[in-house]
């Protein structure tokens, strides 16, 4: 019933927020103006992008699986993890796409199923390990910039907030895993087992370092393959945005739309993306709208791949 609940408001609060994004009947009208003047070329350059962005991620799963001892032909994994990529569409974002992952590799690894959440939870979290220090710079070095109005300074100071409790969530994990204490948290704490798994994962940072060197690399591309997807939006309509400019605003979109409180994001990115470059660097609002919705499906593209393997793999079919 919470699962029904959540989805019904994610619904709603998606439908609400498209609506007030485009309740503006000048913005609408031109809307199609700019879609027929819009470069195909630099569209297919994002979408380009957030493949190659995909693709260092199935990498990067493939070493933390390894890690974990789990053996899974990168064929496999590469399968696995694009329909976790569909999944995340509409089941709870990347949250949703994490379960379809470890479900489905579970389901071939009956004595392997801890090592293989395992992997799904180190994965998702050194993605936060680039995206921490990537944000202090951003916060060093665009202060003054995000302090242009009110709305754009209080997301700032979101990020600022966000970054500070992972830095200090992921240091106490660490130190906690090493003094061997992951296993004793109390009993009333709030998904407790949910936690302590997500504080073991937090300890094999570090641990061959070798590999995690690679994947820690590997990262780069996966983060900012989509940060670029948005800026060839940007150069598809023309906009006057700089490459600065969209990497300094997508951390916080990024944190913002990954949270459940619409499907996979969409509306509030679209809000997001028109209050921040309207705001910052005076970009029309229908032009950030679409940059918002061209990165985003540069992103759906892929998830359709994921769709089609879903589709035509054994698992789909009843394994």
């Amino acid at each position: 019933m919470k699962a029904i609940l959540l989805r019904i408001l994610q619904v709603v609060v998606t439908v609400g927020v498209l609506v007030w994004v485009f309740h503006d009947r000048q913005m609408r009208a031109n809307l199609p103006v700019l879609l027929r003047r819009a470069d195909a070329r630099w569209l297919t350059l994002g979408i380009a992008f957030a493949g190659a962005g995909e693709l260092a991620n199935i990498f990067r799963w493939q070493i933390f699986l390894r890690m974990q001892k789990v053996k899974v032909p990168l064929a496999r994994t590469a399968m696995v993890f694009m329909i976790g990529v569909f999944f995340s569409l509409f089941l709870l974002g990347v949250i949703g796409g994490d379960v379809m992952r470890a479900a489905y590799l579970c389901s071939d690894q009956d004595d392997k199923k801890r090592g293989v959440i395992m992997s799904v939870i180190v994965d998702r979290l050194i993605g936060m390990l680039v995206m921490v220090p990537f944000a202090f710079i951003i916060v060093l070095f665009r202060y003054r910039w995000f302090q242009k109005t009110s709305a754009a300074s209080a997301m700032f100071w979101f990020l600022v907030v966000f970054m500070i409790v992972m830095t200090l969530f992921f240091a106490f994990a660490i130190v906690i895993t090493r003094l061997g204490l992951a296993d004793q948290l109390p009993a009333w704490v709030k998904r407790r087992e949910s936690l302590m798994r997500t504080i073991k994962a937090c300890g094999l940072f570090g641990r061959s370092g070798r590999d995690f060197l690679i994947a820690y690399i590997l990262s780069v591309p996966v983060l900012f393959g989509m940060f670029v997807a948005f800026y060839c939006a940007g150069r598809a309509f023309s906009a006057h945005v700089s490459l600065m400019d969209i990497f300094s605003i997508m951390p916080i979109v990024t944190i913002v739309t990954s949270l459940p409180i619409s499907v996979s994001g969409i509306g509030v990115r679209e809000q997001l993306f028109k209050n921040l470059l309207g705001d910052l660097t005076g970009t029309p609002a229908e032009v950030a709208v679409l940059i918002s919705l061209a990165g985003f499906l540069s992103y759906v593209c892929w998830s359709l791949v994921g769709a089609v393997i879903w589709l035509v793999s054994k698992p789909a079919r009843g394994k």
